[in-house]
């Protein structure tokens, strides 16, 4: 709490673990919000840069881009009882990214979109469980030196483009043997009428979405994922590791998604999914897990069977 007000301060940054002159990214993430009474008013900035190698008619070429996101938000408590709450959320977001091909700028794929957001949010407890349901409308607008939107042809991107997303998940914790265990559920989704520019299109494939796909990915304008998690957690007992941690334990995970297929896709659709396996331990100001993930169902255009492996540090100021 910098101001000591309740506000709170995030800061966060992650690099690839293996990286190399050819493959490599980063990226960073700092999240200020302050309360206001019935008002939470925040404010996000994120960054992230990467670069690659591809290949086409067996030559190398070099892919390198950067991006940049600034996002205000405004969320206002219109219901609270001691079970459940309900909010109302208004936004502006302004997005910028570039890429090239051995330092040639990609005008298509390098863009400045601004968007404005509504929302509403209810979270309720049911017994011990937790649930909580978001929906979501994401307009594009000329705001912040976005970008004009032309006249777009059949299949071309609209910067602007509307939207509708929507978010549930579910946390169950339980005692089993004695045992702390909890299940989530989350399932998320968007659909739009429009072509999407990249940013705006939901991805399959990662750490956030379907974990047994990390070098390969399928998006579109309209689809979405849903994850589910089995976590089993213990207190740390070793005296001399408590300080630095507080629990550990493993988490099974399962997760399937699916792109709708649309006119303008061509064969970037269809289904995927996957298993996991993380092994975690927590404490109050550092975190650390592993996870190894498998791929399983995959439409025709992903290649590839992958069993990547994710390594992740958090430290908690």
């Amino acid at each position: 709490s910098p101001l000591g007000l309740a506000d709170q301060l995030m800061l966060r940054g992650g690099h690839d673990a293996v990286s190399d002159h050819q493959h490599t990214s980063n990226n960073a993430l700092l999240n200020y919000s302050v309360p206001w009474g019935w008002w939470n008013f925040s404010y996000t900035y994120s960054q992230s840069e990467y670069r690659s190698q591809a290949q086409a008619n067996g030559f190398n070429f070099k892919q390198t881009g950067d991006s940049e996101n600034h996002q205000l938000r405004a969320e206002r408590v219109i219901h609270r009882d001691a079970l459940s709450k309900t909010s109302l959320s208004t936004g502006l977001s302004y997005l910028r990214t570039n890429n090239f091909i051995e330092d040639s700028k990609l005008k298509l794929s390098s863009n400045r979109i601004s968007e404005a957001q509504f929302g509403i949010n209810h979270g309720r407890r049911v017994g011990s469980a937790f649930v909580n349901l978001d929906l979501g409308m994401q307009q594009g607008i000329g705001a912040f030196d976005a970008q004009g939107n032309g006249d777009p042809g059949p299949g071309e991107p609209n910067a602007r483009y509307r939207k509708y997303t929507a978010t549930a998940s579910y946390l169950q914790p339980f005692k089993l043997w004695g045992e702390s265990f909890s299940f989530s559920s989350l399932m998320t989704g968007q659909r739009s009428e429009d072509v999407l520019f990249s940013p705006q299109r939901t991805s399959l494939g990662g750490l956030s979405s379907i974990r047994g796909y990390k070098d390969q990915s399928l998006s579109g304008d309209s689809g979405g994922y849903w994850r589910n998690d089995l976590r089993w957690s213990r207190p740390v007992t070793l005296e001399w590791l408590r300080p630095v941690f507080a629990e550990y334990g493993t988490s099974l995970g399962y997760d399937q998604g699916v792109i709708t297929h649309d006119r303008y896709n061509g064969d970037q659709h269809g289904r995927l999914s996957s298993d996991s396996v993380e092994l975690f331990a927590r404490g109050q100001h550092l975190a650390a897990s592993v996870t190894f993930a498998h791929s399983l169902e995959r439409p025709d255009t992903l290649t590839e069977r992958e069993a990547p492996i994710y390594f992740r540090l958090d430290f908690f100021l």
